[in-house]
């Protein structure tokens, strides 16, 4: 059973990724978990995963349950648990407040496809990193990253090449549930590694992924955090890429509030035109403009 766990979070997201065991059969269901039909955009999370796993097997063959309230570490303690996947039946459970959480969801689908204990740094942090959730535990249990080699060079952020991009470009509530992606991208330009320079404030944990969504009723943003260190190494020509979850509000929905089941991070965007902008460090990309419509 591999195990999603939630910390507190106030203007980044830290989401934690905790301990994976192995059950020969499931854990008790919680009483208050019920199975549900995964909506239309786990298809294109699967496929997302699938792309970055490399490996492929069939969503239908998932098994998906969610407690109506907080899920609690199915192995005791009374941990509250984002979700966790389990190998016997093929089954993911998900707290109720994380069901259209992409990056939690994806992180629960990596272990169905991978089907391996544990957080491997190769799948959560290397291949699928930005795309999964993978925070402190999440890191600590993939172990560190691999030391660059002496004479490695340094660069500032502002060196490297950060684009933006919606996914779909023109959301709306018809596509995919109204759920869509903000897609963060860094690429080395260099023909040769090199390692980042990510600034930090008082001893704080750098931010590596900051984003900002304008409209005409307000804004919203944050950052992701640089808990691993492999964030800031980049192979020659590499691209790495962090993946931020919107969606489109109902009518009547105010802007820039979490859907229920969007998590602690996500949160809605009522029709209208929006601008984007991402960046790595303190490197921003180019603003672009999104119409949102229902």
């Amino acid at each position: 059973m591999m195990i999603f766990r939630r910390a507190p979070w106030l203007v980044v997201l830290a989401l934690v990724a905790g301990v994976a065991c192995g059950h020969l059969t499931d854990p008790p269901l919680q009483s208050d978990a019920e199975p549900f039909v995964p909506p239309p955009a786990y298809a294109r999370w699967w496929a997302m995963v699938e792309a970055c796993s490399g490996i492929s097997r069939p969503l239908a063959n998932v098994q998906w349950f969610a407690a109506r309230g907080v899920l609690l570490n199915p192995d005791g303690g009374g941990e509250q648990v984002g979700g966790y996947y389990s190998l016997a039946s093929n089954r993911i459970v998900l707290a109720g407040n994380d069901t259209i959480d992409g990056s939690v969801v994806r992180h629960e689908m990596l272990h169905a496809l991978i089907r391996v204990r544990g957080h491997p740094r190769a799948e959560f942090l290397e291949r699928c990193g930005g795309i999964v959730a993978c925070g402190p535990d999440c890191v600590q249990e993939a172990g560190p990253a691999p030391a660059p080699d002496a004479g490695t060079p340094t660069v500032m952020p502002v060196e490297l090449e950060v684009t933006g991009i919606v996914s779909p470009t023109t959301p709306n509530s018809s596509t995919d549930g109204g759920l869509f992606t903000f897609t963060i991208t860094v690429r080395n330009p260099f023909t040769h590694p090199v390692i980042a320079l990510l600034r930090s404030f008082a001893g704080t944990t750098p931010r590596s992924y900051p984003y900002d969504v304008q409209g005409v009723s307000g804004g919203s943003g944050g950052a992701h955090l640089a808990f691993d260190s492999g964030v800031t190494y980049f192979l020659a020509g590499e691209t790495k890429r962090d993946v931020v979850d919107l969606a489109v509000a109902p009518n009547g929905f105010p802007a820039f509030r979490a859907l229920p089941g969007q998590g602690g991070e996500g949160f809605a965007l009522s029709p209208g035109t929006y601008t984007f902008r991402g960046g790595y460090g303190d490197h921003l990309a180019e603003i672009i403009g999104v119409v949102v419509s229902q």
